[in-house]
């Protein structure tokens, strides 16, 4: 008899400790002006003017160089331990080299602990750069969950602020002859205004 109260106590204790961790499980939302989305969002991002998005190789020497990008896309959730969504635009312009974008892939953000922020990786992205000079390519591809960034929420997040959040891309990803590379970028969330990450 002692033996199947002491059971049934940790049992009830287990059970406890389920309910404590499913409560305490972190959950990543979107708002605008301090309100939690309801609903799916597109997010726009656009290079920073003056700015450039970057490749570097494993050697740490600059492989491309382009002065407009833009990455778009709409989440397929509202709310999860992470958001996702399909990139509908990914593009390059004004590059130092030929660079086409052979697969947009998807985006996952998830929300840092603390912040209004949220950590940004990148699935199925495929770039491929060609060398002006030498005609030799190398793609770029984005495994599964390949770290690239972090999306900044909007600092003011006051109803009519229009404020912009920012996505500061800074990733190791593989590309073929270039070997493990680092792509940088500081890109403006230009819509929608006032973008936050929260719990």
């Amino acid at each position: 008899m002692k033996y199947l109260k002491m059971l049934g106590l940790a049992a009830v204790a287990a059970m406890a400790l389920m309910a404590i961790g499913a409560g305490s499980a972190s959950a990543t939302t979107f708002e605008t002006n301090g309100v939690a989305l309801s609903s799916t969002v597109t997010i726009v991002a656009t290079i920073e003017p003056g700015s450039s998005a970057l490749l570097r190789d494993s050697a740490g020497t600059t492989a491309d160089t382009c002065t407009e990008s833009e990455v778009n896309g709409t989440t397929t959730s509202t709310s999860g331990a992470t958001i996702t969504g399909p990139v509908a635009t990914l593009s390059f312009g004004k590059c130092s080299h030929t660079t086409k974008v052979l697969a947009n892939g998807k985006l996952h953000i998830s929300w840092i602990s603390g912040t209004t922020d949220g950590t940004v990786t990148s699935s199925g992205a495929e770039v491929t750069v060609v060398s002006t000079a030498f005609g030799v390519s190398a793609t770029c591809k984005t495994g599964e969950g390949t770290h690239i960034g972090t999306l900044t929420g909007a600092t003011n997040q006051t109803s009519n602020s229009s404020d912009t959040a920012t996505m500061d891309i800074n990733g190791k990803i593989s590309c073929g002859i270039l070997g493990t590379s680092t792509w940088t970028g500081a890109y403006t969330v230009t819509s929608p205004t006032d973008l936050g990450v929260i719990n």
